[in-house]
């Protein structure tokens, strides 16, 4: 949880080697914890990363992502911390899934 904070507190989602090192971290430990939770939340990170692979993110887009992506992961941690039940993440990661995939795909190049 420590490197989540830390991953939000430097505004690393534009920093793609950041990015894939936190994702492949979550993917780790969903494999190593048998937890698929991590997972679920690499998920949407990955399609962030997809899209930078794809060039440039125009600065609109990327303040719009800003604002779905490190809002909605916060609330993952805090429910993290509080102990609530895996139901509640689940609900919360879906929430930035589905959030950022529209964003993502409302995107319109050039």
């Amino acid at each position: 949880m420590e490197e989540m904070e830390e991953f939000i507190r430097a505004g690393s989602l534009w920093d793609p080697s950041a990015l894939e090192k936190l994702v492949e971290r979550l993917e780790d430990e969903s494999h190593d914890t048998n937890d698929p939770i991590p997972q679920m939340l690499a998920q949407p990170l990955r399609a962030v990363l997809l899209r930078l692979g794809m060039g440039d993110v125009p600065t609109r887009m990327a303040h719009d992502v800003d604002g779905i992506v490190y809002p909605r992961i916060w609330k993952v941690m805090e429910a993290a911390r509080d102990g609530l039940p895996d139901g509640e993440l689940r609900t919360r990661i879906e929430v930035l899934n589905r959030r950022l995939s529209r964003r993502l795909v409302e995107e319109n190049p050039g």
